[in-house]
C-alpha cells in the first residue's frame, strides 16, 4: 500500500537527516516516489509494523521534515548526490 503525504512546510527540523530517513525506510522494505505536484508517496506494504512505526514517527505531524524529504528526492532525481 502506498500512502500519500501532502503536508508542506518550511525548514528542516534540527537533527533530522532526510537522506538517512529515506535509507531507513528502504532498509525495512519500503519505498518512495515523488509524483506530479510534488506529492510524496511512501510504499510501506512490506514493512514490519514495529519497524515502520519508529520510522514514521519521525515525520508524522512534522511538515518541515516532509518538505525536506521532498527536496532530497528532487535533488536525487536531478542527479545530485547526498
Amino acid at each position: 500500500m502506498a500512502t500519500p503525504i501532502q503536508e508542506a512546510g518550511a525548514s528542516t527540523s534540527f537533527g533530522f537527516d532526510p537522506s538517512a530517513w529515506l535509507s531507513a525506510l528502504v532498509a525495512i522494505g519500503g519505498g518512495y516516489a515523488l509524483a506530479s505536484g510534488r506529492k510524496l508517496w511512501l510504499g510501506v506494504q512490506d514493512c514490519p509494523a514495529d519497524e515502520l512505526t519508529s520510522v514514521m514517527a519521525q515525520i508524522i505531524g512534522k511538515p518541515d521534515r516532509i518538505e525536506a524529504l521532498r527536496g532530497t528526492i528532487e535533488r536525487r532525481q536531478g542527479g545530485e548526490t547526498d
